[in-house]
Order: C-alpha cells, then sequence, then structure tokens
C-alpha cells in the first residue's frame, strides 16, 4: 500500500510540473486560430463557435484552459473576454509576429523534436530540419534578437570609415535596415541560402539603394573586387558542423579587410546562464541530421585562435536564452607575396594550412 501511495504522488508531482507547458500552447493555438481577437469583446463560447465554425466542444475546452492561465476572463451571462494585460500582443494590428512566430517555432518545431527522441535514439535516426518549411518562421524568431544587439553594432562601428558590410544568414536583413538608416553611403549586402527568404528582405528593403541580397551559401560566396569591411554572423554556427566551423572562419579571413571586424550573434552552450534553455536548444538541434551542436566558449576561443581573430567583447544579451555576442578581428593579415606582418614588425612565412613558422 505505501508503495503505492508513494507511486501516486510521485506522479502527481511530474503531473504539477507538467503545468507550465498549458500557457504556451494556450498562446500558440490562440495565435494561430486568432481566438485572442475573437474573444476581443466578451462572447460566449456558442457565439465564437457560430462565427468561426470551430467546433464548441474544442472551443470550449480551450476556453477553459485560457481562464485557467489567465488569458481569458470570465464574464456574466457565460461570456468571456481576452485579457489585453497579457495577451496584448497577440491581438489586432498591433500584434507582435515575432511572439507569434516564438509560439510557432517552439511548438511546430522543437516540442516535436524533443518528443521524438526514443524514437530517434532507439533506431539511431535523426530529423531533417526542411529550410524551405521553416526558413521563414526562424528568420522571424532571429529577428528578436536585433532589438538587443543592434545597438552595440552601431556603437561599435561609430567611428570607423566603412565601405561595405555583409550579413552571413541575413534572414529577413533586418540588421541591414537598421544600419542602413544610420550608413546610407555604405554597401550593405545580404546572404541567404532561401530563396524565399531573400525574396522577403528584398521586398522589405524596397527604399534602401544601398542594401542588396543574394541566394548564395556562406562557406563558397566571396566578395566582388576588394573586401569586407564588416561581416555579421548572427545565429550561423549551428547550421555548420563544427568539424567545418574552421573552414568557414578561414575563408571569412580570406575577405575580411585587415582591420575589419566580424559580429557574432549566437546561443552558447554549457554558460553560467541559461543552461536550461541552451541545453533544450541544443538538443533539439542534435537531433537533426542537418543541424549540430551549439558551439561552447572552449570551442569559440580555440576558433579564434587557430583561425587568427582576436576575440573580444564577449557578453549575455539574453542570459535567459544564453545568447551571445561578440567580436573578432585579423590578428594577422596576410599580404600579397604570401607573408604577413606581426605587431612588433617580425614577418613570417603564411602556410596553406595557417601553421606559421619564422621565415628563413
Amino acid at each position: 500500500m505505501m508503495n503505492e501511495w508513494v507511486t501516486a504522488m510521485q506522479a502527481r508531482k511530474w503531473m504539477k510540473k507538467n503545468e507550465s507547458f498549458l500557457p504556451g500552447w494556450h498562446a500558440y493555438v490562440g495565435a494561430e486560430l486568432g481566438l485572442f481577437d475573437d474573444f476581443a469583446k466578451a462572447k460566449t463560447v456558442a457565439d465564437v463557435s457560430d462565427e468561426t465554425g470551430y467546433p464548441y466542444d474544442l472551443l470550449s475546452s480551450w476556453v477553459r484552459v485560457g481562464v485557467a492561465v489567465k488569458h481569458l476572463k470570465k464574464r456574466p451571462n457565460h461570456r468571456y473576454r481576452t485579457s489585453k494585460k497579457r495577451c496584448a500582443s497577440l491581438m489586432g494590428d498591433n500584434a507582435s509576429t515575432g511572439v507569434k512566430a516564438l509560439l510557432k517555432e517552439v511548438m511546430e518545431l522543437h516540442m516535436p523534436t524533443l518528443l521524438g527522441y526514443p524514437e530517434y535514439m532507439r533506431n539511431n535516426q535523426r530529423a531533417y530540419f526542411d529550410h524551405e518549411r521553416h526558413g521563414e518562421v526562424v528568420a522571424e524568431t532571429s529577428a528578436l534578437l536585433e532589438h538587443f544587439s543592434i545597438k552595440k553594432i552601431k556603437k561599435m562601428i561609430h567611428d570607423r570609415e566603412l565601405d561595405t558590410i555583409v550579413d552571413l544568414g541575413c534572414g529577413h536583413g533586418g540588421y541591414l535596415r537598421k544600419l542602413a538608416e544610420s550608413y546610407p553611403n555604405v554597401q550593405m549586402i545580404g546572404i541567404d541560402l532561401n530563396q524565399d527568404v531573400v525574396d522577403r528582405a528584398s521586398e522589405l528593403a524596397e527604399g534602401y539603394p544601398n542594401l542588396s541580397f543574394e541566394v548564395a551559401d556562406v562557406m563558397d560566396w566571396t566578395p566582388e573586387g576588394s573586401g569586407v569591411d564588416v561581416i555579421l554572423l548572427h545565429n550561423v554556427f549551428h547550421y555548420i558542423q563544427p568539424d567545418v566551423r574552421e573552414q568557414l572562419m578561414n575563408h571569412l579571413y580570406s575577405y575580411l579587410n585587415k582591420d575589419g571586424l566580424i559580429s557574432v550573434v549566437t546561443p552558447v552552450n554549457e554558460t553560467e546562464h541559461g543552461e536550461e534553455f541552451s541545453s533544450a536548444f541544443n538538443s533539439f538541434f542534435v537531433a537533426h541530421s542537418n543541424l549540430f551542436a551549439l558551439p561552447n566558449t572552449d570551442e569559440l576561443n580555440d576558433l579564434a585562435e587557430s583561425c587568427h581573430f582576436d576575440l573580444f567583447d564577449f557578453d549575455p544579451i539574453i542570459k535567459e536564452g544564453s545568447w551571445y555576442t561578440f567580436w573578432l578581428t585579423p590578428s594577422i593579415r596576410v599580404n600579397e607575396i604570401g607573408r604577413y606582418q606581426q605587431d612588433e614588425g617580425t614577418e613570417q612565412t603564411y602556410t596553406s594550412n595557417r601553421q606559421l613558422t619564422k621565415s628563413s
């Protein structure tokens, strides 16, 4: 009898832990179907069911959850109204596309993948991330980071003479549009692998004559003519295999100007901030055959050193998500005859595998 009681109490504890899932699920359903707008004014479930055609029993169940998680308020005569205090970001013309996209990404991408772990582990299989299908949503959620990092970027490049800024994995081009407002004479190029994403970025960039966008792989793309002054490398590492990241950084080194900068924004694994989120995020990535583990600080430092970049200004911008920003700048620059000049003036030979030896 005692064992049964202990088992029941343990199950009860796990049940209570799952309550935190409900607000996210409820918000996702409401945002997808526009239900928060349907209940903007107090209405009965029957009225909304008639207006929308949604099944009464399913809608009624969703409403009850809404009351429980305080997304909806119960009103007299069996009517319900959306809590504008809690759900304003999901309502009307001012609804946040970023919040909706984040809910969509979590519920349609992250949760199904994490729930598939038993199957992946039993069968030694991985999910496949469909860039064409989900690229738009990921671009929208990535744009949320712009508000936290753009000031830092503008401050860093404020006093620099710039000709070119390139955004690799540009998404909808939000960073470039914000920078173009402050630097209308700087040529800016956005690169993304997804044609639909690039088409949308081009549409949003109408009226910005110094912006252009191309469909290309960041591993292959190179600028025409001279080098690049600033490269934005935001939310890219988890698309690149860990053993290929050095190849990517060497490629960027080849066309970044000698005093150029690389702005990096990425979630980082195994840090003191946002461990729960970053570990879950990392689990989502490694469950896919074409997404890869998040870098940790040791890997980032090793990567910078091996590719001859100085890494600095490493700071969290969203602690609960373990998102960090930092900068890279070339510590050594190759000249036209295959030699480089160190700060102290020592000339050395630069070999193809970037192993450095004293010149004879």
